[in-house]
């Protein structure tokens, strides 16, 4: 069973991870019509992560699944889907749109000056480290793990299914 669990857990990420990558190459561009279908990939994201859990319940579980169980799939296909959209943004970072962070670093800098922000050359520093391609990709890993394990909390209430006191077939109790 534990096999099954992370076949399913990889492949389901997989596809998530495709999802997740478009999702972020869409929300690139900062066009109004593209953020909108980023929002509802997002509530695509849900909706499918929700049919892949239940399809994980009824076919590796044989109909039933712990909500613990639910819970750790769904954030296992999670995980795994982050690994995957982070090589993708990893690579548009570093070789697709190398100037992308640097020109976020500038834009955040004036938006701290216009703020009147109190800035040293410390923490200019830390941010500009912070957007660095690997470093910044490693944060969206977190970030969607986060995600997944919030949406994890909620959804494996509605995937987790009990064992049925018919399914004991064969069974008699004395």
């Amino acid at each position: 069973m534990q096999r099954s669990f992370v076949k399913s857990a990889m492949n389901s990420g997989l596809i998530m991870g495709v999802i997740f990558s478009v999702n972020f190459l869409l929300s690139v561009p900062r066009i109004t019509a593209l953020v909108l279908i980023t929002y509802v990939i997002a509530i695509f994201i849900v909706i499918t992560m929700y049919r892949m859990a239940v399809r994980f319940r009824d076919t590796e579980c044989e109909g039933s699944i712990t909500y613990g169980r639910a819970f750790l799939y769904i954030l296992s296909t999670f995980f795994y889907a982050a690994l995957i959209s982070t090589v993708v943004k990893y690579i548009y970072f570093q070789f697709i749109n190398p100037t992308y962070l640097e020109n976020m670093f500038q834009e955040s800098m004036k938006m701290m000056e216009k703020l009147k922000f109190p800035m040293t050359s410390v923490s200019a520093d830390q941010m500009e480290s912070m957007l660095k391609p690997v470093n910044y990709s490693f944060i969206y890993i977190w970030m969607n793990i986060i995600f997944g394990g919030l949406v994890g909390l909620v959804m494996a209430g509605f995937v987790k299914k009990e064992k049925s006191i018919f399914d004991n077939k064969g069974e008699i109790e004395n």
